[in-house]
């Protein structure tokens, strides 16, 4: 009995430690030595947990604490995607989209965001709907672009700050931006 509880309690410290390591890596830009921080975040996705890949993947994706390497980047993505985390399935979209550290594929493109859209994630929805407006990776039909887009802009975990950012684009004189607008009215 007492290896059982030893073994909860290691279990317990674990997932603590995994969890600090995380938060410590959404921190890594301000980090005095983001060198450090990323091996130590590192160590935990290498241990499956799929929020510190996710981060991982964002470290290399925009090189903080680490040289920027868009094929890293994709592979934590994609590893974290398989794992369920909504925000990975959509940077694994636009990894396929923009053939960042992957070839260009826009048929994956629209499943991956199509994938993090059905996990409610807002700007899987965002993406989904732009597919289906311009017929990226998907026959353009106005009418689920509209369903998307506005489902995107209601998604009570984002959906404020994907609409915000519509609207700053429209401002700077997106004509995509502007046209959405005016979808989703």
């Amino acid at each position: 009995m007492s290896k059982w509880l030893t073994a909860l309690i290691a279990l317990a410290i674990c997932a603590v430690v995994g969890l600090r390591l995380y938060h410590e890596g959404k921190m890594i830009r301000d980090s005095k030595n983001p060198e450090a921080v990323f091996h130590e975040l590192k160590k935990t996705a290498e241990r499956g947990n799929r929020k510190a890949q996710y981060r991982l993947a964002r470290c290399y994706d925009k090189g903080h604490g680490v040289t920027e390497n868009d094929s890293l980047a994709f592979q934590w993505y994609m590893k974290a995607a398989n794992q369920g985390s909504g925000k990975a399935m959509y940077q694994v979209g636009k990894c396929y989209k923009n053939g960042e550290g992957v070839a260009q594929d826009l048929n994956l493109a629209f499943t991956w965001f199509s994938r993090a859209a059905q996990d409610d994630n807002a700007h899987g929805q965002y993406a989904v709907g732009k597919c289906y407006l311009k017929g990226i990776g998907v026959a353009a039909n106005q009418e689920m672009a509209r369903g998307w887009l506005r489902r995107a802009i209601q998604n009570p975990s984002g959906g404020a700050e994907v609409l915000a950012k519509i609207k700053k684009d429209a401002a700077k004189g997106d004509e995509d931006a502007k046209n959405i607008l005016q979808i989703i009215k």
